[in-house]
């Protein structure tokens, strides 16, 4: 019998493998349809509510749904459902991260803190509004003081929650408020403490990748720096534990799995490892993360499509 190894069709999904965010993202469809809006609410509400106490999965819908829903929509769930920490959750998180594209207004920033509150207020144990909190504190360029205080407010409640992990990375590096060593600490200490399949196994990779795509960016001998980066001591052992791991069916669950895998595709042809790339493309079935395969302007499913053919998958 011959096996079927038909490839998936590479794509962009950027609820990952998310079916029911899928199917709600589809039926809002709020930038093209508006006569989905009226159906908003209900649809986010349940959604929000499906993840429970699974704080991870609560912030990739929230990150999602944040960038998928007009600003006016989320005003107006927050009028339609003052009592909702959904509603004020959704709000935050869609002002959080259009502020990591384009700075926000201080009305903005101050209605976003305000939902934060609300949402704290209504729901105590929930982690998700300290981490729009931290964001949004980051993006602001506040005080350690400031920030640290919503970063202890989260671990309390969820130790590991991943973007909380890559909001804090990013306001430890030299580019913001930190410096290298700080942010090298800091990903030391959750590569030395975090359990293998917790949610924010993926950041020591992610910062490797950070560190290797700033290195190209500066042009010229840094190039050829480039081609070494990833024969270092630290880059051996994290790519050889994670692509041994990482592509096992279930090992890794969290919600944002694909993206992990995702970077550590990018990661084994940067390092020219494409020959035992091929597991880790099948374990992503084509679904394509814009980071990091769109660095230096390039169309990320043509990057990946290229990267995936080269692994000879």
């Amino acid at each position: 019998m011959i096996l079927n190894r038909r490839r998936p069709t590479p794509r962009l999904v950027p609820e990952l493998d998310d079916s029911d965010l899928g199917k709600v993202c589809r039926q809002l469809d709020v930038r093209n349809n508006a006569r989905a809006r009226p159906l908003t609410g209900p649809l986010i509400e349940r959604l929000l509510q499906d993840a429970g106490r699974d704080w991870d999965r609560r912030a990739h819908r929230l990150t999602v749904l944040g960038a998928v829903t007009r600003p006016s929509s989320q005003y107006s769930l927050v009028g339609q459902s003052p009592h909702s920490a959904n509603a004020h959750n959704l709000l935050a998180w869609g002002a959080m991260g259009r502020g990591a594209l384009n700075a926000l207004t201080y009305d903005e920033v101050t209605d976003a803190m305000d939902a934060c509150r609300t949402a704290t207020r209504l729901e105590p144990s929930d982690p998700s509004p300290w981490v729009a909190r931290l964001g949004l504190l980051r993006q602001w360029r506040q005080p350690p003081n400031e920030v640290f205080s919503a970063w202890r407010e989260i671990i309390a409640r969820d130790p590991w929650n991943r973007e909380a992990h890559v909001q804090m990375f990013g306001y430890l590096s030299p580019d913001e408020c930190g410096s290298h060593a700080q942010a090298l600490e800091f990903v030391d200490r959750v590569r030395n403490s975090a359990p293998a399949t917790a949610p924010v196994v993926g950041l020591p990779l992610l910062s490797l990748v950070d560190r290797y795509l700033r290195t190209v960016a500066l042009g010229g001998v840094s190039v050829l720096m480039a081609d070494h980066f990833w024969s270092g001591q630290e880059a051996e052992t994290v790519l050889e534990e994670n692509t041994a791991k990482w592509p096992l069916p279930g090992h890794l669950v969290h919600a944002e799995a694909l993206r992990d895998l995702n970077l550590l595709a990018f990661a084994l042809i940067a390092a020219r490892r494409a020959r035992i790339a091929a597991p880790v493309f099948r374990a992503i079935k084509g679904v394509v993360t814009p980071h990091p395969w769109n660095h230096d302007g390039l169309d990320p499913v043509a990057a990946f499509t290229d990267a995936e053919q080269r692994a000879g998958w």
